[in-house]
């Protein structure tokens, strides 16, 4: 084989496992982010009431990000109360938005799915409060549980809802999916955001994502940071011709092969 061959085919094999390793990257994130069991806070019994299992976050080929939240949670929206302060009420505990950081954790949250205002205190357990329709937006600011309600002593600190909205953001879907519909109400019932994020600078151009959701009190929060990871490039045609090459040149190898030791 002369010196140009073997150059030749080196290139073109390079070339044809390169693009391969990039056409079978499916999704640029698809993580778990776990929390802890028997983290909760809440009444002393009733803790599991708030229990998070974990997070999973998928961003797909075809950018559209999907954060499935597991969590005792969602059979109790809205039926447990914060109680009052000064006569004031500290208002029940409900959803919490999910809260994102394209910046990984080296600046603070700069977008949020937030929920309908109109939907967030319904009793999601109830089939007629599956699909939802809420928001990806741009935000500046979050709301924090003592914030939310009334500073009650009852409720954990941390960042739950959204605060200050930077422009109309873009309509998204949200559901919720019981895992048991029967009577039985201490089970990890999923939460799903699904939004959409082709043409979001700020995603587009991330290295990492931070993600983080609990109910308005707090009691239990998950979060993390996951790794975007991005296909090197995609094939030019320079590539694809070289890719054809090899593909011509193994094909002639192989016959005449096959030709010698039919001779």
């Amino acid at each position: 084989m002369t010196l140009i061959k073997k150059i030749f085919k080196t290139l073109a094999v390079t070339a044809l496992f390169s693009s391969a390793n990039v056409l079978a990257a499916d999704f640029l994130v698809d993580t778990t982010i776990t929390d802890s069991i028997g983290d909760a806070h809440g009444p002393s019994g009733k803790e599991w009431v708030y229990e998070i299992e974990k997070m999973d976050v998928q961003w797909a080929s075809n950018d559209v990000i999907t954060v499935d939240v597991y969590t005792n949670f969602v059979d109790y929206n809205n039926e447990k109360s914060t109680g009052s302060t000064n006569g004031v009420s500290n208002g029940n505990i409900v959803l919490g938005d999910l809260l994102i950081s394209t910046n990984g954790d080296n600046t603070p949250f700069n977008y949020a799915f937030v929920l309908s205002d109109d939907d967030r205190g319904q009793k999601y357990y109830q089939k007629s409060h599956w699909d939802k329709t809420g928001t990806l937006t741009e935000i500046d600011s979050t709301v924090t549980s003592k914030t939310y309600h009334n500073e009650s002593n009852s409720v954990q600190d941390g960042e739950v809802i959204a605060g200050n909205q930077i422009g109309n953001g873009v309509e998204s879907a949200w559901s919720v999916d019981r895992q048991n519909t029967g009577s039985n109400r201490d089970n990890y019932d999923v939460i799903s955001f699904s939004f959409n994020v082709n043409g979001i600078d700020a995603f587009q151009n991330a290295s990492q994502l931070a993600f983080s959701w609990a109910m308005s009190c707090a009691n239990d929060m998950v979060h993390g940071v996951v790794d975007v990871n991005r296909p090197t490039s995609v094939p030019e045609p320079t590539t694809w011709l070289l890719m054809l090459l090899a593909l011509v040149f193994m094909a002639k190898k192989h016959n005449k092969k096959a030709n010698d030791f039919s001779a």
